[in-house]
């Protein structure tokens, strides 16, 4: 009996101690996913973001465009261009940041091209005699003045205002500066002569003239601006000056570039040195007193004092004012209430017309 209740007591403690080592399984709550067979997304690689361009540091003064280099202080060079037709096309010009067309005796208009860097300009020209309101242009960017020959007015002025100029008619210059081109003599010596942009440097140089500003920074009275089309306040697709019944320069919109594309006697403004179309950012037109004072039908073109007319820019128009002061002074532009003028960032035109017998139209149909 013992036995056997030794035996039992035995079994019952070997139950006991398998129950205890087996652990029931743990449920969480949740139900358990559910998959197709598609394995999981694995997480992409963050792009890494594009690094913004370092803007350039300075600006051009005369056109507002940013540069690399500091030239606030490098004086400018201002260059008479030939624009009668048989003298055509032109060389260079495109490469400036400003270009003038004023009035000439003759019922003609002539350039001057203001440039910030001639240097690499390989052909400039055809070059033609210089007008004192040419010169009193020049003068107001403190520019080194080239012409081929001048009026006895012109050299006057110059003289008197101690004008810092290369004459590529009556002065002997380091060679290669002026040569004349012989497929254009045939149409007249008056249309042939040209110049090499790095030879002007150099003959400026070689005659002790300063290629800096004397002051360092210079004041041209210009300020640019991305929004400047904002100002504007009428339509402005084609835009047209005429200067007197023979001579008109027209522009057309490119809305694609925003720029403004020239034409003068019927064909498109072309410079021959580097293969384009003129063409603009800013359109300025000036009105301005204009009078005859000799037989010959030389003019006085008045440069200061102050003025009316129209800024063109990005499709659109408004009525500006101009004044300046002294001869030494700078060009400044104002909207009619008052407020500085701002330019759009580029090139500019500058066409300056008397205010009698001449014409300004953004009406391609009147034409």
């Amino acid at each position: 009996m013992k036995k056997l209740l030794f035996a039992v007591l035995v079994f019952a403690l070997l139950l006991s101690l398998t129950a205890c080592g087996t652990e029931p399984p743990v449920q969480s709550g949740l139900p358990e996913p559910v998959t197709d067979g598609t394995p999981a997304p694995t997480a992409e690689a963050t792009a890494e973001p594009t690094p913004s361009p370092t803007p350039l540091p300075y600006t051009n003064p005369l056109s507002g465009e940013p540069m690399e280099e500091d030239i606030s202080g490098q004086r400018p060079f201002a260059i008479m261009i030939n624009n009668i037709q048989q003298a055509l096309p032109q060389c260079g010009v495109s490469q400036a940041e400003i270009v003038y067309e004023i009035p000439a005796e003759g019922g003609v208009t002539r350039m001057m091209a203001i440039f910030t860097d001639i240097s690499d300009i390989e052909r400039i020209g055809s070059l033609r005699s210089i007008r004192p309101y040419y010169a009193d242009v020049g003068l107001s960017y403190d520019a080194i003045v080239i012409h081929a020959g001048g009026s006895e007015e012109s050299y006057t002025e110059m003289s008197g205002y101690d004008v810092d100029h290369l004459d590529g008619v009556l002065g002997t210059y380091v060679e290669g500066a002026f040569y004349r081109d012989p497929d254009r003599m045939q149409y007249g010596l008056e249309h042939s002569l040209f110049s090499i942009g790095a030879k002007l440097i150099e003959a400026a140089e070689d005659q002790g003239f300063s290629l800096t500003h004397e002051a360092g920074a210079y004041d041209y009275g210009l300020t640019f601006s991305d929004t400047a089309a904002e100002q504007c306040t009428d339509e402005a697709l084609y835009a047209s000056i005429g200067f007197n019944s023979f001579k008109t320069t027209d522009f057309e919109y490119n809305e694609d570039d925003g720029l403004y594309y020239a034409f003068e006697y019927g064909s498109e403004y072309m410079d021959d040195e580097y293969g384009v179309q003129m063409s603009f950012k800013n359109l300025l037109f000036l009105e301005t007193d204009v009078s005859v004072i000799d037989d010959v039908g030389r003019l006085r073109v008045r440069t200061t004092g102050t003025g009316e007319g129209w800024f063109v820019c990005g499709g659109k128009c408004v009525e500006i004012t101009w004044e300046r002061e002294m001869n030494t002074d700078a060009f400044r532009y104002y909207l009619k209430d008052g407020t500085p003028l701002e330019l759009g960032v580029g090139s500019t035109y500058i066409g300056v017309r008397p205010g009698y017998g001449s014409s300004v139209t953004f009406d391609k149909e009147a034409q």
